[in-house]
C-alpha cells in the first residue's frame, strides 16, 4: 500500500472506533495534522491520560491512528487530512472535522 493510498477499514471497526465522543475528540484534534503525545491529548481532551491511551489504542486497533516513538500518536498516513481540511474521507464515510 502507498502512501497515498488510503488503508481499507471494515466498517464494524469504523463504528465500533467512532461510538464514543473522547474518541470523535481525539480524532479532531490528531486531524490537526501534528504528532501529539498522550498526555498532551489527554489534557486536550479533559481525559486522564489512562482513559485517552485506551480509547487512543480503540482508534490504533481500528487503524485509524498509529503510535509512534515515546506513546506519540498520529492519523494513520492516507488518511490524515491535508491542513485546513473540514472532512476526512474514511472509505466507509467522510467525517467532519469542525468542532
Amino acid at each position: 500500500m502507498s502512501e497515498a493510498e488510503p488503508p481499507q477499514i471494515s466498517i464494524e471497526s469504523l463504528s465500533r472506533a467512532l461510538s464514543d465522543p473522547a474518541r470523535w475528540q481525539l480524532i479532531l484534534e490528531l486531524a490537526k495534522g501534528e504528532a501529539t503525545p498522550v498526555r498532551e491529548l489527554a489534557r486536550r481532551i479533559r481525559k486522564s491520560p489512562d482513559m485517552t491511551s485506551h480509547h487512543l489504542n480503540m482508534l490504533r486497533e481500528a487503524g485509524l491512528v498509529i503510535k509512534r516513538y515515546h506513546g506519540i500518536y498520529q492519523i494513520v498516513p492516507g488518511l490524515a487530512p491535508p491542513p485546513g481540511a473540514t472532512h476526512m474521507d474514511l472509505g466507509w464515510c467522510q467525517l467532519k472535522l469542525l468542532p
